[in-house]
C-alpha cells in the first residue's frame, strides 16, 4: 500500500477534533502559545506572574509542562517571552525577554453592522491581521437587521473574541473598538467638523467596484499614517449617503468584479493594505511602533 494511502487511511479513522487537537498542540510546540496579560508593560526580567483564570485554563487545555516556552502580551504592545513556572487551576510564569512585536496595522477599520455572526467573524479576522482600530456604522439599510451586533453585550463578547485571536495570531496589540455610530457622525469630522471618528486618517478609502483598483488608490499613501477604509453595509449605500462619504473625501475603490459580503471585501482589503504596508517597508515586517496605527 503506498504512503498516500496510508495518510487517508489514517484520516478516514481518525474524528475531526483529534485531527484539529493535533495539529494545535504541533503548531503549539514549534511557536510557543501566546497568553493575554494585562500589565505586563514596564516589568523586568525573572519577575514571577499569576496568570488570570481564562488563561489558566488555556495552560490547562493545552497539556503544558513547568517550564515550557510561552509568550505574553498586554494587547497594547508589550510581547515577552517567558516560561511556565507552575500550572494547575492557578498558573504562573517567569518573564525572561523582551520581544519586538511587529506594528498594529496602520488602518481604521469602519463598516456597516450586520448579522452578528458575520461582524464577529470580522473582528476575530481583523485582530489576527493587526487593525488599529474597528468602527462599526450604522447607516440607512442597516436599520432593519434585526440580528445585528450593536448590544454593549455584543461588543463585550467581541472583545473576547479578538483577544482570542490575538493570541491565536502571536501579536501584540488589540484593535481599540468603538461603539456603533452613525454614518453621518462618522463622516463630518473627515469634512472638516469637530469630533473624532475619521478626522485622524490621511487617506480615505471606501470599498466600491465603480472605483479604480484598491492597490492603485492607495499608492501614493506612505504605509505609516493612518488609512481609513471603510467598507458598505449588506446593500450598499443609499446614493445620498455615496455623496455625503463623496463630500467627505472617501474615495472610492475596487477590489474586482465580484460582490463580495461585507466581512469578506473587509478582509480582501486589509490583505491588500497590508501588503502596501510591507512593499513600502521593504521587508516582510512591519516597524515595532503602533505610533501611527490608531
Amino acid at each position: 500500500m503506498s504512503a498516500f494511502v496510508w495518510i487517508l487511511v489514517g484520516l478516514a479513522t481518525t474524528s475531526a477534533q483529534d485531527q484539529i487537537a493535533r495539529m494545535t498542540h504541533a503548531e503549539t510546540r514549534a511557536r510557543g502559545p501566546t497568553f493575554y496579560v494585562p500589565g505586563i508593560s514596564g516589568r523586568t526580567a525573572g519577575e514571577v506572574l499569576a496568570l488570570g483564570d481564562d488563561e489558566s485554563r488555556h495552560v490547562r487545555a493545552l497539556r503544558l509542562e513547568q517550564g515550557a516556552r510561552i509568550k505574553l502580551t498586554d494587547g497594547a504592545g508589550s510581547l515577552w517571552e517567558g516560561r511556565l513556572a507552575e500550572g494547575g487551576r492557578s498558573a504562573t510564569c517567569v518573564l525572561e525577554s523582551v520581544l519586538s512585536p511587529a506594528a498594529a496595522l496602520p488602518v481604521e477599520l469602519a463598516f456597516g453592522v450586520g448579522n452578528k455572526a458575520h461582524v464577529m467573524w470580522l473582528v476575530e479576522k481583523a485582530t489576527e491581521m493587526g487593525v488599529g482600530r474597528l468602527v462599526p456604522l450604522e447607516s440607512e439599510r442597516t436599520r432593519s437587521v434585526s440580528d445585528a451586533g450593536r448590544s454593549p453585550a455584543f461588543w463585550n463578547k467581541a472583545e473576547r473574541r479578538a483577544i482570542s485571536a490575538l493570541k491565536q495570531s502571536g501579536g501584540a496589540w488589540l484593535p481599540e473598538m468603538e461603539p456603533p455610530r452613525s454614518l453621518v457622525d462618522y463622516a463630518e469630522p473627515a469634512a472638516g467638523s469637530a469630533g473624532s471618528g475619521a478626522s485622524g486618517t490621511t487617506l480615505r478609502v471606501r470599498l466600491d467596484g465603480a472605483g479604480d483598483r484598491l492597490r492603485k488608490v492607495i499608492d501614493p499613501w506612505g504605509g505609516t499614517d493612518r488609512l481609513g477604509l471603510l467598507v458598505g453595509p449588506e446593500g450598499g449605500w443609499s446614493e445620498g449617503e455615496i455623496s455625503l462619504l463623496d463630500d467627505a473625501g472617501f474615495r472610492p475603490a475596487s477590489l474586482g468584479p465580484l460582490v463580495l459580503r461585507f466581512e469578506t471585501a473587509a478582509v480582501a482589503g486589509l490583505a491588500v493594505v497590508a501588503q502596501q504596508v510591507l512593499d513600502r517597508a521593504g521587508t516582510g515586517d512591519r516597524p515595532s511602533s503602533r505610533d501611527t496605527g490608531g
